[in-house]
């Protein structure tokens, strides 16, 4: 039996990643028939995979039945597609049927998928839109019936089949499908061995591949969780030979590949929903998103550099390493990321169409070159690993939809806009850190996906109603919504890095959040100021971008205590780290006092400890 359920997966994987090719090539679907198809079969094939894993018989018949309520709720919905617009709003008993079948499906899918977290919130969300009226003060609402509960969440596309799932269903599954394809074929290693090449030879540099490695890998996957325990498995031991404490060790690998979700072009997956629901290219937001992206990982990179002068880390002999002269020679394999952006920054195709020839330019490369062609069972792969990837994306998107039905029913949004604003006033400053606190709280647990849509629909609103642009009032929530996954107290990336390395968790989390703080400050930045958005003159950019590189650096040895070649006193390092600070805020206020902070620090520094012998910091290897 097992055997068959693994064919009929088989087959259909293929049949998904077939319909996406076609609806790509030649338009897609009208209405919700193109989400409807989308989620249906993702979740036929989650449950058909659950069935193969388990071993229990009580279990795959309650899995079978998921997956005949998955796809009898997507196939009444589909069938109904063209008629819907006649109804009127009138809701019917096989509506209400079909819906609640749906729905439970989805339920048990993000239970089993994402865990407990996302389906608890989802859950208060569908009790408010029934209860509602029973709850005093502000949050009351006149409750809903099942049929306005029904119409709003699976018969309009206001609800599960709203734009998240059209994201998710249009052009999502191409990178997706990208990805799977680079991982497959060859590409993804071919990334790990050139930056294990140009870097690894250099001071600390394991834990600088690890940086480079790791946000290739996260920028394709946009599961900051899922590459550490991809990428982690190789660069984690490797660090940790080097001389790299476990924690550390851990802590960088989850730092950078929580920074794939905000390095363009790709982002993961999160950054084309939000060109959906903001309705303006995805290279606006590309662009808006590359220099904190780049100020995020040269910070990280300053950061392990810190670390390995100040214990004396060197870096890997150049005789075990891949010869730079032979990875040069296949830099080829960058050519389908390349061609990738040329087609969406210069020649401003869509997404689909630039995804679509991307993958097809991938396709052909790998087949031409013998050492990258594949086997008939890394074709199979691909169809497989791609709906494994996404199948969180297409149920964290189907969630929300629930969520965003239930905000738009109750006014619910209206009522968390009102609170928010008589609570912040007009201070844009205390709503942006209540704001933080919120994204900070919603990411714990719950993926970064889910998180964005959830408060893109609660918090956004009140954002941009104080004047902040919508770009960075979404790019804010997005930010914080992907670093909660390094944020103590529940780091979920940090954590899984410590579970790799063997060492203490809430050290990991620690090391990751000092490693990562300048990230924290940046989301402020670019509200107050957008020239970090690439909104303002080329000078404005450079100079923004160059004193923050400054400000990142410095902000590194302040938490490191380690400058150039000096240890740091405990009363120099927050005057670093002050420093730090105001190059890293915009302005030229700012700037000068950050530069006269930092030059009286290092003439101090040079003239009192010049002489000082250096003596590496011996690096603990304990683990727990």
């Amino acid at each position: 039996m097992k055997s068959a359920l693994k064919k009929v997966s088989l087959i259909l994987a293929i049949c998904f990643v077939a319909f996406h090719l076609y609806t790509a090539a030649f338009g897609t679907m009208p209405g919700i028939a193109q989400k409807s198809i989308h989620l249906g079969f993702l979740l036929v094939i989650f449950y058909i995979n659950a069935m193969v894993d388990s071993e229990k018989r009580w279990e795959q018949i309650f899995l079978g039945i998921m997956a005949l309520f998955a796809l009898g709720g997507c196939a009444y919905i589909t069938i109904l597609d063209e008629n819907l617009q006649l109804r009127a709003g009138i809701v019917y008993a096989s509506d209400i049927l079909f819906a609640i079948l749906l729905i439970i499906a989805i339920f048990e899918a993000c239970r089993r998928k994402m865990g407990n977290p996302l389906v608890i919130i989802t859950l208060v969300f569908v009790a408010y839109a029934f209860l509602g009226k029973y709850i005093p003060g502000f949050l009351n609402q006149p409750g809903m019936t099942l049929k306005k509960f029904t119409s709003l969440v699976y018969l309009t596309t206001d609800g599960i089949f709203g734009s998240p799932l059209y994201a998710s269903a249009s052009y999502v599954v191409l990178f997706v499908l990208l990805g799977a394809i680079m991982s497959v074929s060859g590409i993804g290693d071919y990334m790990t061995n050139l930056a294990t090449s140009l870097f690894g030879h250099m001071r600390g540099g394991p834990a600088k591949v690890a940086v480079v490695a790791s946000g290739f890998f996260g920028s394709i996957s946009g599961s900051p969780t899922a590459n550490v325990i991809g990428t982690g498995t190789f660069t984690i031991p490797m660090m940790k030979k080097n001389g790299f404490e476990p924690e550390f060790a851990a802590a960088v690998e989850a730092t950078a590949s929580t920074g794939g979700a905000i390095m363009p072009p790709i982002m993961g997956s999160t950054a084309f929903i939000m060109a959906e629901m903001l309705g303006i290219p995805y290279t606006a937001v590309a662009k808006a998103a590359l220099i904190p992206a780049i100020l995020y990982f040269l910070a990280v990179l300053f950061g392990v550099d810190i670390y390995a002068a100040k214990h004396g880390l060197k870096g890997i002999p150049r005789s075990q390493l891949p010869k730079v002269r032979s990875m040069l020679k296949q830099i080829y394999m960058l050519a389908p990321l390349i061609f990738l952006i040329f087609c969406m920054a210069v020649f401003n195709m869509t997404i689909v169409r630039s995804g679509l020839l991307t993958i097809i330019v991938t396709l052909v490369l790998v087949e031409i070159n013998p050492k990258t062609r594949m086997t008939k069972e890394q074709w199979l792969q691909i169809p497989v690993q791609t709906v494994k990837s996404a199948v969180s994306v297409g149920i964290a998107c189907a969630m929300a939809g629930i969520i965003s039905g239930v905000i738009m029913g109750s006014g619910l949004g209206y009522r968390i806009s009102s609170i928010l604003t008589s609570v912040a006033g007009t201070s844009m400053l205390l709503l942006l850190v209540l704001t933080m606190v919120v994204s900070l709280i919603m990411g714990m647990g719950v993926p970064t996906t889910a998180a964005y849509l959830v408060l893109a629909s609660l918090v956004a609103p009140t954002m941009i109603q104080l004047g902040i642009p919508p770009l960075a009032a979404h790019m804010f929530i997005f930010y914080f919504g992907c670093i909660s996954s390094i944020t103590p107290p529940v780091a979920l990336a940090a954590y899984a890095g410590a579970g790799l390395a063997g060492c203490d968790p809430n050290k990991t989390g620690y090391k990751a959040f000092r490693l990562a703080f300048c990230s924290f400050l940046m989301p402020y930045l670019f509200v107050y100021n957008p020239v970090l958005l690439m909104e303002g003159g080329v000078l404005d950019i450079l100079w923004s971008l160059v004193t923050a590189l400054v400000g990142a650096y410095l902000l590194a040895s302040g938490f490191e205590g380690f400058f150039f070649r000096w240890s740091l006193k405990w009363f120099e390092r927050p005057l670093m780290i002050l420093g730090a600070v105001m190059l890293i805020v915009p302005g030229m206020v700012t700037d000068l006092v950050g530069i006269a902070i930092i030059v009286v620090e290092f003439v101090t520094e040079f003239m009192f400890k010049r002489s000082e012998k250096f003596v590496p910091v011996t690096v603990s290897q304990s683990t727990t």
